[in-house]
């Protein structure tokens, strides 16, 4: 079994920028707060007309367009010329994929604008990770699949990871966006990805990489129990190799998380979900409690 005070300390230092959004400038576009601006991003907007930075607020000015079409177009302007003078470390990670900043899941988006960008304003995030295990003749789960992230990647090369996950595109839907990740980062074939369960979800604010964004992140967590006759196969290149790991040794290498890095660090928070859930923390344990509260403790919506 896992220690929950240990995976507590895991999530915690993932969970570690409340103050700083707390206390950041609100993103206001068309008369909403949309995101939070850490002070090296709001100097860095602040550079360009189409915003009004006060010590409260970056606000998008309404002369930078009337519909979400020409928002996202000005907006997108000021991230390429940004990105092409090399100065904000976040936009070296370019995605050429769609992210839309909006208030909640379901809210229509206030700007479309690309991903990379996303911490820049500090908008809420949404992902999918999907745990994939095989079962014990005790039908519980006996090992999980772990990726480690190819050195390629831009962000926390080398790290491990679950079996599949991603951030979700403007438009896209949990369920399709998951079983799309399996398929293409592990090779889950159409069948076996329809058994993928969803399994409720973490939520979080950290900072980015570079320490120029927050990230404000709601990750849908899905589990999926394959057979022994699955392998799965890195297929878009974002996996150096896949291995089959005892339930144990998963949960003494999130431990060991806190001291030392070894997994991309929301994964360690989505595998200590999946340790609470599935029994491989006892509810005895001191922080138990504590462990179910942080692994949401932040906005859910």
């Amino acid at each position: 079994s896992a220690c929950a005070r240990a995976l507590l300390d895991v999530v915690r230092a993932n969970n570690n920028a409340a103050a700083a959004a707390s206390s950041a400038r609100a993103f206001v576009v068309d008369g909403t707060t949309v995101g939070r601006v850490l002070p090296k991003s709001a100097a860095a907007l602040g550079r360009y007309a189409i915003f009004d930075v006060s010590e409260e607020a970056v606000t998008l000015r309404g002369d930078a367009g009337a519909t979400l079409e020409e928002r996202s177009k000005a907006v997108t302007e000021v991230i390429c010329d940004l990105r092409a003078e090399g100065s904000v470390p976040m936009l070296d990670g370019w995605r050429d994929e769609a992210f839309a900043v909006r208030t909640s899941f379901f809210a229509p988006p206030s700007l479309v604008v690309e991903r990379a960008a996303a911490g820049l304003f500090g908008a809420p995030a949404y992902g999918v990770f999907v745990n994939c295990y095989t079962e014990g003749a005790d039908g519980r789960p006996a090992s999980m699949w772990l990726a480690r992230r190819a050195k390629s990647k831009p962000t926390w090369p080398g790290l491990l990871d679950c079996l599949a996950a991603g951030g979700m595109a403007a438009g896209e839907m949990p369920l399709g966006a998951i079983r799309k990740e399996a398929a293409e980062e592990a090779g889950v074939p159409p069948r076996l990805a329809g058994a993928i369960q969803p399994a409720g979800g973490v939520c979080y604010t950290g900072f980015d990489e570079t320490g120029w964004a927050l990230k404000r992140d709601v990750l849908y967590t899905f589990d999926l129990r394959c057979g022994d006759d699955f392998v799965p196969r890195a297929v878009d290149g974002e996996v150096e190799e896949f291995s089959l790991t005892p339930m144990d040794e998963v949960a003494r290498l999130v431990e060991r998380q806190a001291g030392e890095r070894l997994f991309k660090p929301n994964v360690a928070v989505v595998i200590a979900d999946f340790l609470l859930r599935r029994g491989f923390v006892s509810p005895d344990d001191d922080g138990y409690l504590e462990l179910l509260a942080e692994l949401r403790n932040a906005e859910l919506r």
